[in-house]
C-alpha cells in the first residue's frame, strides 16, 4: 500500500485539484450553498472549513512526502503548507466579503480554516 500511495501522491493533481476544489466551494455565490436539509445544522460549516483546510494541507504534505524529500527539508514544507493554507482561508474570507454575491466575512471560518491546517500539519509532523 505505500509504494502505491506514494506514486498516487507523487503527481501534482491531487493536492492542487483540491486547492481549486476549495476556492471554487468558497466562490459560490451564498444562493448556491443549500439552506436545508444537512446543510441547516448548526455550524456544520464551520467542520465543512476544517476538513478542506486540514485535507488541503495533508494533500500537499503528502505529496512532497512522496517525492522522496529528506526529513528535515520536508518538516520546513509541512510548516510552510500549514501558513499558507491558513493565509488562503484569510484570504477567501475577505474575497466572500468583497466579491462574492450573498456571502459575509466569518471570523470564525477563519478560525476553523486554521485549526483544520494546524491539526493536519501537526500530524504529518508527527508522523
Amino acid at each position: 500500500m505505500p509504494a502505491m500511495f506514494r506514486r498516487i501522491f507523487s503527481y501534482k493533481f491531487f493536492p492542487l485539484a483540491f486547492t481549486i476544489l476549495t476556492i471554487v466551494l468558497l466562490c459560490l455565490p451564498g444562493s448556491m450553498v443549500p439552506g436545508t436539509g444537512i446543510f441547516s445544522i448548526k455550524n456544520l460549516d464551520k467542520i465543512v472549513h476544517v476538513f478542506l483546510f486540514g485535507m488541503n494541507v495533508l494533500f500537499w504534505g503528502w505529496h512532497f512526502w512522496a517525492s522522496g524529500r529528506e526529513a528535515k527539508s520536508l518538516r520546513i514544507i509541512f510548516i510552510t503548507a500549514t501558513i499558507l493554507v491558513s493565509l488562503l482561508g484569510i484570504l477567501m474570507e475577505y474575497v466572500q466579503m468583497y466579491f462574492i454575491p450573498n456571502r459575509s466575512f466569518d471570523g470564525y471560518d477563519i478560525l476553523a480554516d486554521i485549526v483544520g491546517a494546524v491539526l493536519a500539519g501537526l500530524w504529518l509532523l508527527r508522523s
